[in-house]
């Protein structure tokens, strides 16, 4: 009869584990996400001589312009991307595959949308700061319990404070304990950004109502 409370016990942490990452997972790098993309596409400005930096701007602008004009251009703004991808210098390369990585999340096709960030993740030629905010958002869009410990190896190295994403990684880190079900693993990563005056404000808030949900 204990063994039986027991799993019930289990199977209702499990529940609430798995609501909270869906009510918070997909908050954490939400904000970093939309920055980045003008980030990167002033890096591939900078990084090309004029002419091209004008036809690889211009193409990349038509191709968002695709991807926001409804379902029935998806595929042609994705083949829009491939080229330029294909033809762009890094910069532009890792906007590319974020954009794409938007467009399949938005198709609720996640496993492709995670195949784009791990290009841009495993690009040597990427600058490293976007080559971390890929892995975030593979974290973010790619977590289960099953892989929650390789994602929070991955996110360590960048959960330190000289990195800028540094909170968000410190996040996603706890909100990977919550997923895997190691609620007092997260509990001290949330407490520290509670209580960080310097972390962004809602992060804060957030990490003080997760805390209060996990019965903290």
């Amino acid at each position: 009869m204990v063994d039986i409370f027991q799993e019930v016990e289990e199977d209702l942490k499990r529940e609430r584990n798995e609501a909270l990452w869906r009510k918070y997972g997909k908050y954490v790098v939400g904000v970093a996400a939309v920055i980045v993309l003008g980030v990167a596409g002033r890096e591939g400005w900078k990084t090309y001589d004029e002419n091209s930096r004008i036809e690889n701007g211009t193409r990349m602008a038509n191709a968002i312009e695709l991807s926001q004009a409804g379902e029935e251009k998806q595929d042609a703004a994705l083949v829009a991307l491939d080229a330029i991808i294909a033809d762009g210098n890094a910069g532009f390369v890792a906007l590319g595959h974020f954009q794409k990585a938007a467009i399949y999340l938005r198709a609720g096709a996640s496993d492709s949308a995670v195949g784009e960030l791990e290009a841009i993740a495993a690009n040597d030629d990427v600058e490293q700061v976007y080559r971390d905010l890929a892995v975030i958002q593979i974290a973010m869009n790619g977590a289960s319990a099953s892989n929650a410990k390789d994602l929070i190896a991955r996110l360590n190295p960048i959960a330190v404070p000289e990195n800028p994403w540094y909170y968000s990684a410190r996040e996603m880190i706890a909100m990977l304990h919550i997923a895997a079900g190691e609620i007092e693993a997260a509990k001290p990563l949330l407490t520290e950004i509670a209580d960080d005056s310097e972390a962004p404000s809602g992060m804060r808030a957030r990490a003080s109502e997760i805390l209060k949900a996990i019965g903290a």
